[in-house]
């Protein structure tokens, strides 16, 4: 990935993290250039939460400059289009507050971690909202590692069940070694892939949205045939209207969801 052109740009990470921490670390430490915000989209489960902190521990060593958030969603896992429709409305409101209230100029998705269904979305709405890149982490060495990440697992739930951050922090320091290990693997155990994506004009989603609320019968023939396809719209009759799907699918992109 280039460079950014200012080192003192902004630059964010947003990332569904489930129980393999090093996903996230990895992919922070293979970036050249410097992130200064990182957003784990977490379920509360106790084995996901413990691995938020210890991204935390381990980037806080390395990275101090990242300020680290933990944005908890309200399900383990997106079972039906209403979940799956609540998450895209976090995440877009994730990426909206990074860029309005914290001046993050560059966002980056990093879809390694977490539930499939969340990653899959989260990059579909990354074209559709303008990030700046989408990755994912392939680990070559990836039975090994599960195996290191495993012996390291009852450490992991003691250093979540401690009393204080102190005694967090004395936890991890006691086996920063072995967590530093897994955490920030030798740079050629796993590759960085960047996710093809093909960004929306702002103008043109934009246009689109307001066609498809306020005057539908404006579409283009293959816009109309698109949106009628996928859901958006239905025709009954020669009347077109915004299906119940639709409207909670616009309300997202429009930051209303």
């Amino acid at each position: 990935m280039p460079r950014s052109a200012s080192q003192n740009m902004k630059t964010a990470v947003i990332a569904p993290i489930g129980t393999s921490p090093p996903v996230i670390t990895a992919g922070i430490d293979s970036l050249d250039e410097r992130v200064t915000d990182l957003v784990l989209l977490a379920t509360q489960d106790e084995q996901v939460l413990a691995g938020c902190e210890i991204v935390k521990l381990g980037l806080g060593s390395r990275y101090p400059q990242i300020r680290v958030h933990i944005e908890l969603l309200p399900f383990d896992d997106i079972s039906s289009d209403d979940e799956n429709l609540r998450f895209m409305a976090i995440a877009a409101r994730v990426i909206k507050k990074e860029r309005e209230e914290f001046g993050c100029k560059r966002i980056l998705l990093n879809v390694a971690g977490g539930r499939k269904n969340m990653c899959i979305t989260l990059a579909l709405l990354g074209q559709l909202l303008n990030v700046d890149g989408v990755y994912h982490i392939v680990n070559h060495e990836v039975k090994l590692f599960n195996q290191h990440l495993e012996h390291l697992r009852p450490t992991m739930m003691r250093l979540f069940r401690a009393e204080d951050e102190q005694q967090r922090l004395d936890l991890y320091n006691e086996n920063r070694e072995k967590f530093d290990y897994v955490l920030f693997p030798s740079r050629n155990k796993y590759d960085l892939i960047r996710i093809p994506t093909l960004p929306y004009p702002v103008s043109y989603i934009s246009s689109l949205l307001s066609r498809v609320v306020f005057d539908p019968y404006t579409l283009n023939g293959e816009d109309c045939s698109l949106l009628l396809h996928h859901g958006i719209l239905e025709r009954q009759g020669n009347n077109l209207y915004i299906s119940d799907y639709g409207a909670k699918f616009l309300d997202v992109l429009v930051g209303k969801g």
